[in-house]
């Protein structure tokens, strides 16, 4: 073990990393399912906590540095240099990936995609209120965040012209955003065309609240640290078990199998709040742990963290080739359910490093140079 001295808080990168991983593996065990049945069926949901656990980091993340810039958020410059630094972060690897998916829809489905629906996408309006992705699915999560990135500084903005107190500023925003999405959703959820998995998850409208959550820990981190930190490992304790019984409402046997649970009232609504407060009950442990000195293990962690947004992009454009060119499609033995397996999560970290270094790591490096952090307002992450 070797003294590193780093800014970066080790409890976060591990959830962030657990994200990415939850939902890559969910992706990947596709393709295992024949040969292991229910014993890794019961990790199907995986993908879907991963995510969820994405948005309430974001949520936390961003509210810490919105609280850090405070009253200087009324200026329209401060606004502004966030919306860059943001866009800097996440634009570049989206529109990379939206021509490479574009590529895939062409020589993978014989799916020639159109000006419109590629402006559609670019913009993030396939989901704004309805589902209605063509292609490049994952990024229908991205589109919720991006939206967020957007229209929560603004408000902010808007709401500091009208009054100089932030913390009644910020907390009234948050709480309009958490209110609007969770009953939009519950307005929504009786509609028997719908599904929870994906007409309410998915859509940008019904899903501000698991952000507005990370947003309002932000703020209680900022504004009780001392009880922030004195009660970590009981909310701790307390979020884990609130996400194991949430987990167990995802599931049910039938006919003596495992299978995906009711898609009822309580699953359309609530439950996406509770997982997301389950979460949010993490955070006090997780922001609170920072290494002194770093190992194999962490360094990996941390690796895996610093990729994920890469991870993420690239994993399922991984998986078709793998599962396309190598394998054609075909019904895999085990021993090539394992390989194919390999080959994808091995292929989308390593894929996802060689970007981070060639592409985000230079597009960062022009952020800093065409957007410079303002000191004690903006890490560099």
């Amino acid at each position: 073990m070797t003294p590193r001295p780093t800014d970066r808080v080790f409890g976060l990168d591990l959830l962030r990393a657990a994200a990415i991983m939850m939902v890559i593996c969910a992706h990947g065990f596709v393709v295992l399912y024949p040969h292991f049945g229910d014993a890794l069926g019961l990790f199907g949901h995986g993908g879907f906590y991963g995510v969820e656990l994405f948005f309430v980091l974001s949520g936390f993340l961003i509210g810490q540095i919105l609280i850090r810039q405070g009253l200087s958020l009324g200026r329209a410059g401060n606004i502004a240099l966030f919306y860059v630094r943001r866009w800097f972060r996440t634009l570049p690897l989206f529109f990379l990936f939206l021509g490479i998916n574009i590529w895939i829809e062409l020589q993978f489905r014989a799916h020639r995609v159109g000006l419109t629906e590629a402006l559609s996408h670019g913009f993030f309006l396939r989901n704004l209120t309805g589902f209605h992705m063509s292609f490049f699915g994952e990024s229908w999560s991205l589109a919720i965040e991006e939206w967020f990135y957007l229209l929560f500084p603004a408000a902010l903005w808007l709401g500091l012209k009208i009054s100089k107190r932030f913390d009644g500023v910020f907390l009234s925003a948050a709480f309009a955003f958490f209110a609007f999405s969770t009953i939009a959703r519950m307005f929504a959820a009786p509609d028997p065309a719908a599904t929870w998995s994906q007409d309410l998850r998915m859509v940008v409208i019904y899903r501000f609240d698991a952000l507005m959550i990370g947003m309002f820990a932000a703020w209680i981190a900022a504004r009780s640290a001392v009880p922030w930190r004195k009660h970590r490992l009981l909310c701790a304790l307390a979020g884990a078990a609130l996400l194991l019984a949430m987990y167990a409402t995802l599931w049910k046997i039938e006919n003596h199998h495992l299978a995906f649970g009711d898609d009822d009232f309580f699953a359309r609504t609530f439950r996406f709040n509770l997982v997301s407060l389950g979460f949010a009950l993490l955070l006090p442990w997780a922001s609170t742990w920072k290494l002194v000195t770093e190992n194999f293990g962490s360094t990996a962690v941390r690796r895996i963290a610093l990729w994920s947004y890469g991870i993420y992009l690239v994993h399922l454009p991984v998986f078709q080739i793998v599962t396309h060119t190598l394998f054609h499609g075909e019904k895999l033995s085990l021993g090539q359910a394992l390989s194919s397996f390999a080959l994808q999560i091995g292929g989308a970290i390593a894929l996802s490093a060689f970007l981070y270094r060639f592409f985000e790591a230079p597009c960062t490096r022009l952020r800093e140079k065409t957007a410079p952090a303002v000191a004690g307002f903006f890490p560099r992450g």
